[in-house]
């Protein structure tokens, strides 16, 4: 690297070049791609990139020149002055995690995040080397003692250093460990299992004692040996008292996508399949959950029936059970005399006519529809045929393979972290039934609305940065998972959402609540049951 002024702009920069005792064959076009990826992203949190000029000793990467210090340098430094503050540790965490989220916007992937690879400056931290380890991984691999792939082993997730290959799972581990680097001012071994013994043990200083259990949690959850725990790096969030907020909108719960919204020409005038019908939930059919029905025409029948445009072969829908009329953008949904009833989001009472615009549901007897604006087979349609596999399509809540492998990565960081741990359990009742009967399609409703409006309050009362663990477990059973407050706290919640929810219910219909407290050797299933 060589610091230079570029006369032409004005501007001090900074140069790399590949030194040629160093020099492997395909280096000229590693950094040829480190230029073209670079100036890809651009955010303030990865470095930029100017220009690639041709010179004698090989091209020369024009970069942005950053006075500043690399994050390792920076935690040998604090490591010598006691450790980082909780603040400093934040800013620095969260513009790390800035930078990495516009990466992976860019459908990129680093590929060799470390402390190495981040400066430090007075007002921000920058991520470095984008693009160049792993266009250079093929030359490298070819030295003694290389990884397979380029990149650096005491960073890699366990996925890449048995498999090798690069991913944005791995640049979320890697993430998670530079984070921890910061905590425990130690370079990790390549292997290191930081989720193997209690943090307390583990940590040199006390910056996590300073943090939210939230957001020690996201960096527990970042190290995990299971990729689908691993929280998105857009969705790492640190405390700040000018940003905080606990709206259910911005918190990072995963949703059903309905595709990018419809242009201005879209709803002006009709375009066949431009539109589509997806099946989130069915009863008696659960195979046909996360089909897709193409709009082809602007007025097309609803039913059970082979007759009909869309036939849904679910038993609680009728032969001929609605029509679908197109209007401006937006479809209305009339009911043609069902059997079990046509109904709006949200709402107990049957409808004649239901207005559906762009991602929002319905429900046809016992199967429930969602407007969406994305054709079969795209990527929106088999993310949201992956939704609906780990979660329930009434209330969005995990179903229970899913909720139990959850629910067990939550008893293993309170383990982890040495914190109380409390499980709410809720049932709706009604009218002289038993829980484990068949619910009626106003049960199905009003579980529907009780289980959105639980975990909203709960979030909201928990103070919560990160979506609280949820599942269904029966007809009409749900449960929440509260890491952090104590037993009484929990209660406390509990009370608070309960009296709050039974308003928005039918008056047949009563929510009920018990608490269960976690405790050291308890597992997922006795904590659901």
């Amino acid at each position: 690297m060589f610091l230079a002024f570029d006369r032409s702009t004005q501007i001090t920069v900074a140069l790399k070049v590949v030194r040629d005792e160093s020099r492997l064959p395909g280096d000229d076009e590693a950094l040829r791609q480190e230029a073209i990826l670079a100036r890809s992203v651009g955010h303030p949190n990865v470095c930029r990139v100017h220009d690639l000029a041709p010179s004698p000793w090989g091209p020369i990467l024009i970069m942005e020149h950053i006075p500043g210090q690399t994050l390792h340098t920076h935690i040998r430094r604090k490591k010598a002055h006691g450790g980082y503050k909780a603040d400093e540790f934040r800013k620095i965490a969260a513009e790390t995690c800035g930078g990495m989220a516009a990466v992976h916007a860019a459908k990129l992937v680093h590929g060799d995040l470390k402390p190495g690879n981040v400066m430090v400056t007075d007002d921000r931290a920058i991520i470095l080397d984008f693009g160049f380890a792993q266009e250079r991984a093929r030359a490298a691999s070819r030295r003694p003692g290389a990884p397979p792939d380029g990149g650096t082993p005491n960073y890699m997730a366990p996925e890449r250093l048995r498999s090798g290959g690069a991913s944005v799972e791995d640049d979320l581990y890697a993430m998670a460990l530079t984070l921890w680097e910061m905590w425990t001012c130690r370079v990790p071994e390549p292997g290191y299992k930081p989720r193997a013994k209690p943090m307390r043990q583990q940590i040199m200083f006390d910056v996590p004692a300073s943090l939210a259990i939230d957001e020690v949690k996201q960096i527990f959850n970042g190290l995990s040996p299971n990729a689908d725990f691993r929280p998105a790096a857009r969705h790492f969030r640190f405390f700040n008292p000018a940003q905080l907020t606990t709206s259910p909108v911005q918190l990072p719960r995963q949703r059903l996508n309905a595709g990018p919204p419809l242009g201005r020409g879209q709803t002006a005038t009709f375009h066949p399949s431009v539109q589509a019908l997806l099946v989130t939930y069915a009863t008696n059919t659960p195979e046909i959950v996360g089909e897709l029905f193409p709009l082809d025409k602007p007025e097309v029948t609803l039913g059970r029936q082979s007759g009909a445009d869309l036939c849904l072969p679910e038993a609680t829908v009728s032969g001929h059970h609605a029509r679908l009329r197109w209007q401006q953008g937006s479809w209305l949904l009339e009911d043609l005399g069902s059997t079990n009833g046509t109904y709006a989001d949200h709402d107990y009472e049957r409808k004649k006519q239901v207005t559906m615009i762009h991602g929002g549901e319905g429900q046809v007897g016992e199967a429930r529809i969602k407007l969406v604006h994305f054709s079969p087979h795209s990527r929106h349609h088999k993310w949201s045929q992956q939704f609906l596999q780990k979660r329930d399509g009434m209330t969005s809540l995990l179903v229970r393979d899913h909720l139990m492998d959850a629910v067990n990565n939550e008893c293993a960081f309170a383990e982890w972290y040495e914190a109380p741990m409390q499980v709410a359990r809720y049932e709706l009742h009604g009218p002289n039934r038993q829980v484990s009967d068949r619910p009626t399609i106003l049960e199905m409703l009003a579980l529907r609305r009780a289980a959105a409006r639980v975990i909203e309050l709960t979030e909201m009362l928990l103070t919560s940065m990160l979506p609280v663990v949820a599942g269904r477990t029966g007809p009409l059973k749900f449960v929440v998972s509260m890491v952090g407050p104590s037993l009484e706290e929990a209660r406390h919640v509990v009370e608070q959402v309960v009296s709050q929810v039974r308003g928005l219910l039918p008056d047949t219909i009563e929510l009920v609540a018990t608490l269960v407290k976690w405790e050291p050797g308890k597992s997922a299933k006795s904590l659901i049951e």
